[in-house]
């Protein structure tokens, strides 16, 4: 080695006498450094390279060298790190090494498993854990096992987005828009609307899951997807007039800006699909999917009607999908209830009964009020067999839905797929069973007439199916037409109804504006049920909310999901009934 260094010498001296002769101190300079001998440590060098993890270094001052040197490496990756050593020694004393072992200090080098390392290393500013439970977890470790270090669980700042890397087919729909829209669709949308879904995680990741998978496939069937999101957060936002139905086009009363450029960017990319396409297939469907859901929630229900009716008869050459059962049948019945009229598209499944097991699990106790649910509708003799009939699977819905809010566990996968189709298959036949019977007469266009009391039964039903397990908002276009449709119910049967209207009728239509007044919350249609609902009240004598719940238990009620609501409608009606006593009794005193 020492050869090694007279080479660098000699190199030196050349390179020195390359450029000229130098100076007396270059010289000397020179001379040094081809005379220094360079000292090398080898540790323990052996030709034996087996034996080596079993030698150990007996001399201090090599030990100390290389732990030094080794050190020094460290604390300089430690500061590149943004980390700072802590200055000094430890507060806790080491443990003096076991003098029986003849003074060495093998301990020192070779540390024993499990042992703690000899420094200790802190954190610059260390971040709050956002996991509470990470250091209770470390304390259950058994002993002698050591945790993986008391770091928290969090996110990276990069990781925040939906889709970093704009990988979704966008297209020319900015990202930040798309962003903002994921989010608010796995925020608001889809556990507001599947809001029996949102107890279990995995039917909430489930939905969400299907959502992707389902939506990312192509532009048409993502953009389209969009476009609903996009109509339904600018309708809970404001941005938008009345929707209540008209002749107008109701996206032209949408002024949200993402929702022009999202549902145009749809419209673009469906067509595109259906002037490229080489085969029918189930992606097609998806593509049509988004433009009926927008259109049913704006309040265009015509135009999803026509593309209703497109999709059955691609069904009718490519099938039913998996995916296609889980928004074919909920579009075709929310378009039939904007539309009050027969279902466009019949049921893609066979009709079971509800499993036994199932049927005494949602059953209530006997000594609950639920019990008693559907009672009072038998008194109701001038309600048809049909509407009798369909009545009493309301009740199946709201024994499934106290469940849920009852049972911390909430509903079990089947238990929610059941739920799903006996909804959907109430809502079917509800909009049906006037135009299957002969118990009613037809105008002109051969839409069935029905009685007044039960056109607004049938509504309030309805109107009852919007809140759970499918929510639909009172300010979109699907909230707006059914309140019309309940308005013209109520104002037909105050036009029909007598002085000899029986209390059992009154009752019926107390429940009903009960629903009515939740189904038209801050909509202009409010204050005529709310008035309404004041005089029946004051009618029934119904002066403590004891009395009224007493009373709707007899029809369809879910105390749990609407105790609290109906219980501030009725407050708000005593308040009413008092305003109108004291107008009264001045205008009584007047001249």
């Amino acid at each position: 080695m020492r050869g090694n260094a007279c080479d660098k010498g000699d190199s030196l001296t050349r390179n020195l006498d390359r450029f000229g002769r130098g100076t007396p101190n270059e010289s000397s300079l020179a001379s040094s450094v081809a005379s220094r001998t360079a000292h090398f440590t080898f540790v323990n060098q052996a030709e034996d390279l087996a034996a080596l993890p079993r030698r150990k270094i007996s001399n201090q001052k090599q030990r100390l060298a290389i732990r030094s040197h080794v050190m020094q490496r460290v604390r300089h990756l430690e500061l590149a790190s943004g980390k700072k050593r802590k200055i000094g020694r430890e507060s806790v004393k080491r443990p003096e090494p076991n003098k029986s072992r003849g003074g060495s200090s093998d301990s020192d080098s070779s540390p024993k498993k499990g042992s703690t390392p000899p420094f200790p290393i802190a954190i610059k500013h260390k971040p709050k854990s956002v996991v509470p439970y990470v250091h209770a977890e470390s304390e259950k470790l058994p002993v002698g096992a050591r945790a993986s270090g008391h770091f928290p669980l969090h996110m990276a700042p990069a990781i925040d987005e939906f889709d970093p890397f704009e990988t979704l087919p966008s297209n020319r729909v900015p990202h930040k828009s798309v962003e903002s829209l994921l989010k608010y669709c796995f925020d608001v949308l889809l556990p507001l609307t599947f809001s029996v879904e949102t107890k279990h995680a995995r039917e909430r990741l489930a939905r969400q899951g299907m959502v992707l998978q389902s939506k990312i496939s192509s532009p048409a069937t993502f953009l389209g997807f969009m476009a609903t999101v996009s109509a339904h957060r600018a309708i809970t936002s404001g941005h938008h007039q009345d929707l209540s139905p008209s002749v107008a086009n109701h996206d032209d009363l949408i002024v949200d800006p993402d929702y022009k450029t999202v549902k145009h960017e749809a419209i673009v990319a469906v067509r595109r699909k259906v002037e490229t396409f080489q085969k029918l297939d189930q992606d097609m469907v998806e593509a049509c999917f988004g433009l009926i859901s927008t259109a049913t929630v704006v309040g265009n229900f015509e135009e999803a009607r026509m593309h209703l009716g497109g999709i059955a008869q691609m069904m009718e050459l490519v099938g039913v999908s998996e995916g296609s059962l889980k928004w074919v049948p909920i579009s075709n019945v929310k378009v039939s209830v904007g539309l009050l009229s027969r279902p466009i598209l019949p049921l893609p499944w066979s009709r079971q009964p509800i499993p036994e097991v199932i049927g005494k699990r949602i059953s209530p106790a006997p000594d609950s009020d639920m019990v008693r649910l559907g009672c009072y509708f038998i008194l109701l003799e001038d309600l048809s067999d049909s509407l009798q009939g369909l009545l009493s699977m309301g009740r199946d819905i709201c024994n499934f839905c106290e469940l849920n809010a009852t049972d911390p566990q909430g509903l079990s996968s089947l238990e929610n797929s059941v739920l799903q189709r006996k909804a959907i298959e109430l809502e079917y036949d509800l909009l049906a069973y006037p135009y299957e019977s002969n118990a009613f007469r037809q105008d002109r266009d051969k839409e069935p007439l029905l009685p007044s009391l039960e056109g607004v039964v049938r509504l309030a039903v309805l109107g009852f199916l919007s809140f759970t397990p499918h929510t639909i908002m009172p300010p979109t276009g699907l909230g707006r037409a059914l309140t019309h449709h309940q308005k013209r119910a109520v104002e037909a049967w105050l036009r029909e109804k007598d002085e000899s209207c029986g209390v059992s009728e009154l009752k019926v239509i107390c429940w009903a504006l009960f629903i009515f007044v939740q189904n038209s919350s801050k909509q202009p249609e409010e204050t005529f049920f709310t008035r309404l609902l004041s005089r029946l009240i004051r009618k029934l004598w119904f002066l403590s909310w004891q009395d009224v719940e007493t009373t709707m238990f007899g029809f369809l009620y879910i105390p749990k999901l609407q105790s609290s609501i109906w219980k501030a409608i009725w407050a708000t009606s005593l308040e009413g009934m008092a305003n109108t006593g004291q107008s009264s009794h001045s205008t009584s005193k007047g001249p």
